[in-house]
């Protein structure tokens, strides 16, 4: 790589294991537009091909992705998409550009609620090589019927996910695959119908406060489905936004596990669910790359902590420090 790319430039084009000549869409909204001119002309140093692309339509939120991404998506075989100011109910728009990419073996990396003081602090530091527990986390876990998980809130929910694939974020960058930066989670889509019990966050929900919930937010889940959200102001905002997107939003979507040791939870969700000691469960779409079946306009982490596991009645050890 050129050595003068460095930072979160250098972190980004090393996790996206981009190729020489590789057509890459680099994709950004508005807030990050110098961002994504310095994104792409790393990508052309590093030698890519940079096709620079907005996030932008006249009526948000966007039903679908804009054309020129959509164009764009088709014709790379990466995509480096990064929101400052993420939307909750263009999930099926972004999810839109995934299938895209992943759909003729491209690769994306997605990162949301960027800031640029975030990009050249914490996002622009040496990220440690989660692949090894990532990976001692899921032989526990295949072939598991049915997991349940606790929280130090008050967690306590059981989930079926039967032959329902365990994915992560914490390995190399493959044809096909979506991921976060930093990566640093194991997680799975369990089936629709199957989450009974309650779910206590008491860290982070995207979509609603700035930064950390303002009072624990109280899920209570029956044959899939949420039947109540209850807590402060986020939990209103929650319940909000989850009536606004309507069919499937209230569809119990993904169960992922932290293993990132340098992350601690302070209201950022795409950093807080990859942090060590927590774990968050999602509503709302999970087809595609999370390897479920649930359509819907939202997608939403509601992040807790101090998860403890058990798969079909035993304890899985959790491999973080």
């Amino acid at each position: 790589m050129d050595d003068e790319i460095s930072g979160w430039r250098k972190n980004l084009i090393e996790a996206s294991r981009l190729e020489p000549g590789e057509r890459v869409l680099v994709m950004v909204d508005d807030p990050l537009v110098e961002q994504g001119s310095q994104l792409a002309d790393a990508v052309k140093q590093a030698g890519g091909q940079p096709r620079l692309e907005l996030w932008i339509g006249t009526n948000r939120p966007l039903q679908h992705a804009p054309p020129g991404v959509i164009e764009g998506a088709k014709e790379s075989t990466l995509c480096i998409f990064l929101a400052a100011e993420p939307i909750g109910d263009e999930a099926a728009a972004r999810f839109e550009v995934l299938e895209t990419m992943t759909g003729h073996g491209g690769r994306q990396i997605y990162m949301g609620l960027i800031t640029p003081e975030l990009l050249e602090g914490e996002l622009s530091l040496p990220q440690p090589d989660l692949s090894e527990p990532a990976r001692r986390l899921i032989e526990q876990l295949e072939g598991t019927k049915e997991v349940r998980i606790t929280g130090g809130a008050g967690t306590d929910l059981t989930l079926a996910v039967e032959g329902r694939p365990w994915l992560t974020d914490a390995k190399p960058l493959e044809p096909g695959d979506g991921s976060n930066f930093p990566g640093g989670e194991i997680f799975v889509a369990p089936l629709k119908d199957g989450a009974d019990g309650v779910l206590v966050a008491d860290l982070t929900i995207p979509y609603t406060v700035e930064g950390l919930v303002d009072e624990p937010v109280t899920l209570r889940f029956e044959g899939g489905r949420v039947t109540s959200i209850e807590g402060g102001r986020a939990a209103q905002m929650l319940r909000e936004l989850v009536a606004d997107a309507g069919t499937g939003a209230d569809v119990i979507a993904e169960l992922g596990i932290g293993l990132h040791p340098g992350l601690k939870p302070r209201g950022h969700v795409m950093l807080d669910e990859k942090a060590a000691h927590t774990a968050h469960v999602a509503i709302g779409r999970n087809t595609g790359a999370y390897g479920g079946d649930n359509e819907a306009d939202i997608h939403v982490d509601c992040v807790f902590s101090e998860p403890l596991v058990e798969a079909d009645g035993r304890p899985v050890d959790l491999p973080i420090p």
